[in-house]
């Protein structure tokens, strides 16, 4: 008999460093389970194949429970067959959150409310709720992506993206029905793993120029408590994936935080972690997306450095129904994350000189996530990074800075394949 068991659905996990220097944060969904087991809890992972993890990862908990995980009646027979009391579910994983809330609320145990649109991974059903609750949004549409003579229902240019889509996969700025076509192709080709099946249906949204931004935060006893604001640097379009996350605890802009309310409120988040993705427009802030989760790729390291808040133990602490602890000082009133990549497809050919970062301004930590002879392309998404380095500075643009000279220091070295 356990004291109680702490239940993650699915773990978000970052890829495996083959080099690091300095800080290398955990993924919060294992960073979680370290809190829980520091308060004495066991715990355990429901996975839909616990062999889609590495041998490192499936170290981060006690149990590993085969599940179908998109089931929440299926993760609720699980965490009731567990030998012991259950003392929280909860998922760091986009498509699992809905379905570990509800079974959380079927256990009595703490969690968002179950059915919501911030829970219904479906950036359709978001856009609806925004539309019914009267907040400022963007103009869009809905299609099949496998419908014959496929079009954009209001016109171009636009930005295209899967309903239910993550990791900037298949998200792009398209001008024709070509255009569009050619992405619904690539992405009826996409797959989701975990047993997760695509719904196969791609948004259309009018694309508003502007700066990107997220609220990094958790909403406790109802209200929203913004911990850190991040910035964004990204590729070029018609891609839009992140090339560099800016974190600091000023707003972007004055309407910024009434706004984050207004769409918790509207999709009915009332509880537990978000990630909410807003471009500053031309009218004001406009809503990209919310994630029921701590912002990802171990970028909470930054929230963490700039609000001295450590957010995935708030978050534990919320959970369990437990005072958070004291904040602690924050280190930088500004921290960056800078990602490696390439400029051209290639093969890896060298990795950084670790005795090149001792003498780095302002490193947190660096890591490169491929080896020697690993392939290489430009980044269209995260699955395209090489690594990355995290920098602090008294601003953003002095951080972004350092993390730029880091990343040249640090460079991964690829080369272009020979041909005969």
């Amino acid at each position: 008999m356990v004291n109680g068991w702490f239940v993650a659905v699915e773990l978000h996990v970052r890829a495996r460093p083959t080099a690091s220097w300095g800080l290398t944060p955990s993924a919060p969904g294992p960073r979680a389970l370290e809190h829980a087991r520091a308060r004495g809890l066991s715990t355990v992972v429901l996975a839909h194949d616990p062999g889609h993890y590495d041998r490192r990862v499936r170290g981060s908990a006690d149990l590993w429970v085969r599940c179908d995980t998109r089931d929440a009646a299926a993760v609720e027979r699980a965490c009731r067959a567990l030998p012991g009391p259950v003392a929280a579910v909860t998922s760091s994983v986009d498509t699992f959150v809905g379905p570990a809330a509800t079974a959380a609320r079927a256990l009595g145990l703490r969690g968002p409310t179950p059915g919501t649109a911030a829970l219904a991974r479906d950036k359709a059903v978001a856009r609806a709720a925004l539309r019914d609750a009267g907040v400022p949004d963007v103009r869009w549409g809905e299609v099949a992506a496998g419908a014959p003579r496929l079009t954009s229902p209001l016109g171009y240019p636009c930005v295209a993206k899967p309903v239910d889509g993550a990791s900037s996969w298949d998200v792009e700025l398209v001008h024709d029905d070509g255009q569009l076509q050619a992405l619904a192709a690539r992405h009826l080709t996409r797959a989701y793993g975990r047993g997760v099946r695509p719904r196969r249906r791609l948004l259309c949204e009018e694309f508003v120029p502007g700066p990107l931004w997220s609220a990094e935060g958790v909403v406790r006893d109802g209200r929203a408590e913004v911990l850190a604001w991040s910035g964004r640097v990204l590729t070029p379009v018609p891609c839009f994936a992140e090339l560099a996350v800016l974190t600091g605890v000023a707003p972007p802009s004055p309407e910024a935080p009434a706004f984050v309310d207004r769409v918790l409120d509207a999709l009915g988040l009332d509880a537990g972690a978000f990630h909410l993705e807003l471009v500053l427009g031309p009218d004001g802030p406009r809503l990209v997306e919310l994630n029921c989760r701590l912002i990802g790729a171990g970028a909470h390291a930054l929230v963490e450095a700039v609000s001295g808040v450590d957010p995935v133990a708030l978050v534990v602490a919320d959970l369990l129904d437990e005072a958070p602890s004291l904040p602690c000082l924050p280190v930088a009133r500004a921290a960056v994350q800078l990602y490696l990549v390439s400029d051209r497809a290639g093969r890896v050919a060298a990795l950084p000189d670790p005795a090149r970062a001792a003498a780095l301004p302002g490193l947190l930590g660096a890591e490169t996530h491929v080896a020697v002879g690993a392939d290489a392309r430009p980044v269209t998404s995260s699955s395209d990074y090489l690594g990355a380095v995290l920098t602090t500075g008294r601003d953003r643009e002095q951080a972004l800075g350092r993390a730029q000279h880091a990343a040249r220091v640090l460079a991964v070295r690829v080369e272009e394949p020979v041909h005969a």
